[in-house]
């Protein structure tokens, strides 16, 4: 199997992902090794900086490093379990829905000293974690951790699965500086930095009411190039609507996640050369969706302050 074959291949191929883990993937068109690694982040989560409890912030997914203390098993059903830690600024607690006694204390032995992520909550007078997304008892594991990258597109069982098997799919990191990786997607891997870096740049471009509707413009004549077809003003108004609540917004990072999505999932009409309006189909042909997405990133690049 030669590099261009592998990369098409079905996303089965990849060690660890069987029948039922495929379905996931599929449902959001993720069908080949490509499709995986071109689902671009929508956003980070930097793990590397580990912070003090007296440091957390509500609201922000944080890293920090406490002491197990005590755990609390409710014999009660529907009630969370819940494991009492700190450090030496304070006390937090970490709250676990829908997991077994013996699973809590092989992450989180009595005694230990871990090093846990998660979104920072704030009750009855304690910070909490619910159900912390990255355990460890080795602090290098955390600190020699590259940028996690988090897909909005994808709901929270998929995010996992992507961050864990795009390790499978031919990257596997050791440390912030290295990256080893399978020769058949070493020029793919090489552009994750510059996309990273571009994705900072247009996050911190604010965009007037003119330049948002000149670059959905832009990204709709991208969309139907090469057909007789024609977009209207009502098809600029549809492909700026967010469908969820973090692409609100003139931000360009916000601005263009939201015309990119309505775009590819065909959230908009157009007229034929008839003069018909015709609601717009789904892009699910993988060349097609990378073409029209490398496309319309470069068109929102030019956008950038």
């Amino acid at each position: 199997m030669n590099s261009y074959e592998y990369l098409l291949s079905d996303i089965n191929n990849i060690k660890g992902i069987g029948t039922k883990t495929s379905k996931l993937f599929k449902k959001k068109n993720i069908n080949t090794i490509f499709d995986l690694l071109w689902s671009l982040p929508r956003d980070t989560i930097d793990r590397t900086n580990l912070v003090k409890i007296n440091e957390l912030q509500i609201g922000k997914l944080q890293t920090i490093t406490i002491n197990v203390r005590k755990y609390n098993f409710p014999r009660i059903r529907n009630l969370p379990n819940r494991v009492l830690c700190d450090d030496d600024t304070g006390k937090l607690e970490c709250v676990f829905f829908n997991s077994y006694e013996g699973y809590i204390k092989k992450i989180l032995p009595l005694g230990s000293v871990v090093t846990i992520s998660g979104k920072i909550n704030y009750y009855k007078n304690k910070y909490q974690i619910t159900n912390p997304t990255h355990v460890s008892s080795d602090i290098n594991s955390i600190k020699n951790s590259i940028i996690v990258l988090a897909d909005a597109d994808l709901d929270k069982t998929i995010n996992i699965l992507i961050n864990s098997f795009t390790g499978n799919a031919g990257q596997s990191c050791v440390s912030t500086s290295r990256l080893l990786v399978d020769i058949k997607i070493k020029e793919m891997v090489e552009k994750l930095p510059l996309t990273v870096e571009s994705m900072n740049k247009m996050k911190a471009t604010e965009l007037s009411e003119e330049q948002t509707l000149e670059l959905a413009k832009l990204m709709l004549e991208t969309r139907i190039k090469d057909t007789n077809n024609t977009f209207t003003d009502q098809s600029i108004k549809d492909v700026l609507i967010p469908q969820r609540k973090e692409d609100k917004g003139f931000g360009l990072w916000e601005v263009f996640n939201r015309v990119q999505e309505n775009i590819i999932e065909g959230n908009f009409e157009y007229n034929t050369i008839g003069g018909k309006s015709r609601q717009a189909r789904v892009i699910k042909n993988f060349k097609q969706d990378m073409k029209v997405n490398s496309k319309m990133f470069e068109q929102a690049l030019e956008f950038v302050a």
